[in-house]
């Protein structure tokens, strides 16, 4: 042991000495160098190095090797520099919107190969604050581990990542590196000796002959949340196009909403709740399609009242009773049935005789929040008090009680003294430990836009204060934990991250902004999304050939996983774009956060986001589903803890059940109504195609857009302005045609 302590505090003091040479008064000896006020770029024999001037030293950050180098030049623009392999020109590029100064490497390949190009990074210690490397392997103040994940019976973990940024922070600089061009299969890996840690890009598939490719090397003070800035700053350099779908938005959500019927349950009375799935071909238990009388996950409130808020909208709008006797009985059964203990809370998973039969491993250590069913959860229940507040606020004669003031006192109980909520509590509301979670507080967040609500509607100054003070726990978890704060609803994930934690992180803090009128939050929300804003950008998927993604073309750009495997959840069966109908909530976020701070990013992210959860929403990426006609427009079942560890992602297949869990596509509604099929802001110069359509130009000086219809069928859309709607617009198949904005 004694000797074990020795080598570990000799290997200290080596990386010390070691260090001493990373850090410069001045620049070394080199061929070229081309230097932009505190960033460096240098040619030293046959490397390149990347400097940073940070307290009175030139701080290494990156080298990568240059092969034999023949010669360097600079010159006003840049350097070019010939090697054995082909030549490299580097030069300066700036985005003006994030004054994100970095280099660009240009790089011809005489003879490509799998063109290999390495880069070795030098922190600040011998532990990075934080190491972004791939979906799977992200680190904050952790020794630098191997990456790929190595799990040899879990061939859904690929070997390699196709993540199109690298990025470590370290002593608040940070280096990051990213490659251009989306059209070729690359692959991302680290290499790592003690520790030293170095990235490779590398094709997946060897070219014969030249080869002309671009990498981007990103370094400069920040910290682990700056690698969102870079993904913002990829995002514009990115020209591939976003999918346009071919269901518009308004077709889409009738469509679904007609389901609904199909899946009614019995609860006190039949209508009470809904189905979540229907099943076919599970696990060959059901091969007729047989949809259980009582399944798991199918009582899970929040989308239940989702439907309850539809179907009241409905009832403004057309006066059809049955619409509003919907709405009262969904939130009869799931506000005044089935309570926790003595309290007025009610349980947010009911689930009935399927679990009886499920297969073993979906109750394993660890596993999601749906299968607790005798627990409260700080996921589904305010998310559930949230929707049924929604409708207090505008109809109290819908209820049985004064809803709000009846909960109040049991949903304080619940805060913990230092403001977190627990994700669990037992029946007597006392906290309930979840084996194997990393965290017990996950989900916190949630909890604040449904106190928000509450407050509104009672004015009760102790739930002001509970979601003030929950918010200010937030604030201190992001600053202490960095992205690994939100906690999703399946915490034993390594990676401590997944899309639930996301959203409700940035819900709660735009809810804040919105309710306080403080600044802090929106900033807070911004922060939030640039942890988002990585994995919505940090990796390039290849269509597999044949596959329905190959066939449209589709690219990955700005997609959002579920969770973050090696390959994006879902992504890597080419069925499904992901498995979680949240992501259409995260489109509504983000086109929220657009409307608070005006940068077209975050708009632009919303629209690639939704589109792309309406991937395999239209008919013909549903031709050969045996049960078409009975869940048209429903969503691929896409379970990994079932499907993967059944071998049922191996092949690229749409797999063996389809659901109905699709009642956060009502988010798309939202959107149509909040922000039109077109909308336009002329005090901002900024215009988006949202519902099919795509703004091809705008003359702002006549006030007019040019629109193009990106459908091969008319098309009716509303158009926008300044978040007011003006007018419908229609288009021909395939039309493009200029519209007056005023």
């Amino acid at each position: 042991m004694y000797e074990k302590i020795l080598e570990r505090q000799q290997k200290i003091v080596d990386y010390t000495n070691r260090a001493r040479y990373y850090k410069l008064p001045e620049l070394p000896e080199r061929q070229a160098e081309l230097i932009r006020g505190d960033k460096a770029v240098v040619v030293c024999g046959n490397l390149l190095r990347a400097y940073f001037f940070e307290r009175g030293l030139w701080r290494k950050k990156a080298e990568s090797d240059l092969g034999e180098v023949k010669r360097a030049a600079f010159d006003h623009d840049g350097i070019t520099v010939e090697t054995t392999w082909g030549t490299e020109r580097i030069t300066v590029g700036e985005d003006p919107e994030e004054k994100e100064l970095y280099f660009i490497r240009d790089i011809h390949y005489n003879c490509a190969g799998n063109a290999l190009y390495r880069t070795s990074y030098f922190n600040e210690g011998p532990v990075a604050d934080f190491t972004y490397v791939s979906l799977k392997w992200i680190s904050r103040k952790m020794n630098q581990g191997a990456y790929p994940f190595d799990k040899d019976w879990s061939d859904y973990l690929a070997s390699a990542a196709n993540n199109r940024i690298f990025f470590t922070c370290s002593g608040h600089l940070y280096f990051g590196e990213a490659y251009r061009e989306t059209d070729i299969d690359r692959v991302s890996e680290t290499e790592r000796e003690d520790t030293e840690l170095a990235h490779v890009f590398r094709l997946r598939t060897p070219v014969e002959g030249p080869l002309d490719l671009c990498f981007f090397w990103f370094f400069g003070r920040g910290g682990e949340d700056h690698a969102g800035v870079l993904s913002d700053v990829m995002w514009r350099l990115d020209k591939s196009p976003v999918h346009t779908p071919q269901t518009d938005m308004a077709d889409f959500v009738e469509k679904f909403v007609s389901i609904w019927p199909r899946s009614e349950l019995k609860g006190v009375e039949q209508g009470d709740h809904y189905a979540a799935h229907y099943f076919s071909e599970f696990f060959g238990q059901f091969k007729d399609g047989y949809r259980p009388p009582d399944q798991f996950g199918c009582s899970w409130l929040e989308y239940d009242l989702l439907k309850a808020n539809e179907f009241y909208r409905r009832w403004k709008e057309t006066g059809k009773a049955e619409y509003r006797e919907h709405t009262v009985k969904l939130l009869n059964y799931y506000l005044y049935n089935h309570y926790v203990g003595n309290s007025k809370l009610t349980y947010p998973f009911h689930t009935g005789d399927f679990m009886k039969d499920i297969m073993p491993f979906c109750e394993k250590t660890g596993w999601g929040a749906p299968f607790e069913a005798e627990a409260l959860d700080s996921l589904a229940l305010p998310e559930m008090i949230y929707d049924a507040m929604t409708l207090y606020l505008q109809d109290e004669t819908l209820f049985q009680t004064k809803y709000p003031f009846t909960i109040a006192d049991d949903v304080l109980k619940l805060q913990q003294p230092d403001g977190h909520f627990r994700r669990l509590y037992n029946a007597d509301l006392t906290p309930k430990e979840k084996a194997g979670w990393v965290s017990q507080y996950s989900e916190t967040q949630t909890w604040i836009p449904a106190l928000i609500k509450m407050y509104q509607a009672t004015k009760d100054e102790r739930l002001r204060t509970a979601y003030l003070k929950t918010a200010e726990r937030c604030l201190l978890d992001i600053e202490e934990q960095g992205l690994f704060a939100m906690g999703g609803c399946e915490t034993d994930y390594p990676d401590f991250w997944d899309v639930d934690g996301y959203r409700t992180m940035l819900w709660a803090f735009l809810d804040l902004y919105d309710a306080e009128h403080d600044k802090k939050w929106l900033d807070a929300a911004e922060k939030v999304q640039r942890f988002g804003s990585v994995m919505q950008m940090g990796y390039n998927i290849p269509n597999v050939p044949g596959s329905f993604y190959d066939k449209i073309g589709w690219k990955s750009r700005g997609m959002i996983s579920t969770s973050y495997y090696t390959w994006p959840d879902y992504s890597r069966t080419q069925c499904t774009a992901t498995g979680n109908q949240s992501v259409a909530w995260i489109a509504y976020l983000l086109m929220r956060l657009y409307r608070a701070t005006g940068k077209a990013v975050y708009m632009e992210r919303g629209i690639a986001t939704f589109r792309q959860v309406m991937l395999h929403r239209d008919e013909k990426s549903l031709e050969g589903n045996p049960h078409k006609d009975q869940i048209l427009y429903s969503i691929y079942e896409n379970n990994p803890q079932m499907d993967d560890e059944s071998g049922l992602y191996k092949h690229s297949y749409p797999e063996n059940s389809y659901s109905l869990f699709i009642d956060l596509y009502l988010y798309l509604g939202d959107i149509l109504r909040e922000f039109g099929g077109i909308a336009v802001y002329p005090g901002r110069k900024q215009a988006f195609g949202l519902d099919c359509v795509t703004v091809t130009g705008a003359d702002w000086d006549k006030g007019e857009i040019t629109v193009r219809n990106e459908l091969d069928r008319p098309h009716r859309t509303t158009l926008f302005i300044g978040g007011r709607e003006e007018k419908t617009v229609s288009f021909a198949a395939k039309e493009t045609k200029t519209i007056e904005i005023g």
